[in-house]
């Protein structure tokens, strides 16, 4: 039984990947041995919706590419991203949260775990591991150990993600991978309330005009510059005031190197407000970080890919 785990942990460290499929395999396996304790023998069309799950979280909220060709994502974030442009909502939302309203895709789904996926994590360095039976007629596989797994769920866990991340680190340049993956496997994605921006961004702006239009503000909305799908974070020298309408249109838009240049002016003035205001706290000290090294410019370049 020790062999059992040490040669599962070392497919999940050292497998050849050209995609994220394999983790997203085992995570789906390791869920569905927790949901369902009682049994060791899993239909590929019980893991098809798990699967589904992972990848409608991860591109619906922050579009990490998948695979190693940004041309040709994987097959399988095909048919997810099809249904993502399907979906009707105003904002993207957890998949747990719409599941009664998507049509997953099983039968489509199952097919590339078929043909690409379920008998290509068992290999590695030449040789076929014994974790699981693998009958593709059924499409079906048996886990030879499935106690094993439920034991060591935390710790599977933890290994999967990690692995996961380090292979979207080759294929996205955006920051905070770690904890967006963290964040989508858990649904746990939260935009907090930008209020407390708001007596920074009125020292800069106290007449509300609009950053976009140059217009008077009718309805405030306050908005991330470069979208806050790349960075993950309220930063105070990526927000402005904008009006509430062209917010909602402009979404994930990458800006133009004029609002670019914008925005750094903006952020220059605004900290000769703060320290003529003797702001010294947290928001004042990271304004001044950002500056000096230039985030706006760094991370819209990363932005752009």
């Amino acid at each position: 039984m020790d062999d059992y785990l040490r040669n599962l942990t070392r497919v999940i460290r050292e497998c050849k990947m050209t995609n994220t499929y394999k983790m997203c395999w085992m995570r789906s396996i390791v869920e569905y041995l927790i949901n369902n304790p009682c049994e060791d023998t899993i239909k590929f069309d019980e893991l098809s919706p798990l699967i589904f799950k992972y990848y409608w979280n991860q591109i619906i909220f922050f579009d990490l590419q998948q695979g190693s060709n940004p041309d040709k994502p994987p097959e399988i974030c095909q048919i997810v991203k099809k249904k993502i442009d399907l979906y009707k909502g105003k904002k993207p939302e957890v998949f747990t949260r719409v599941l009664t309203t998507i049509d997953v895709p099983v039968k489509e789904i199952s097919n590339v775990l078929i043909k690409d996926v379920s008998w290509r994590f068992l290999e590695i360095d030449g040789n076929t591991l014994d974790l699981y039976e693998l009958n593709k007629n059924t499409r079906e596989i048996k886990i030879k150990h499935s106690d094993i797994v439920r034991n060591n769920a935390d710790i599977l866990f933890e290994l999967i993600n990690y692995r996961w991340v380090q292979e979207l680190e080759k294929y996205n340049s955006s920051p905070r991978i770690s904890k967006k993956v963290n964040g989508t496997n858990r649904e746990d994605i939260k935009r907090g309330s930008l209020r407390k921006f708001h007596k920074y961004l009125d020292l800069e702006n106290p007449n509300k005009i609009c950053f976009i239009s140059g217009k008077k503000i009718q309805n405030l909305s306050v908005d991330h510059v470069i979208p806050w799908s790349y960075l993950y974070s309220d930063d105070l020298w990526n927000l402005v005031y904008v009006e509430q309408g062209l917010n909602s249109s402009k979404s994930n838009t990458i800006p133009s190197e004029e609002m670019i240049e914008k925005l750094i002016d903006r952020n220059h003035r605004l900290m000769k407000k703060m320290l003529h205001n003797g702001f010294t706290d947290k928001q004042k000290e990271e304004l001044d970080l950002s500056i000096r090294r230039d985030y706006v410019k760094q991370f819209w370049i990363g932005c752009k890919g």
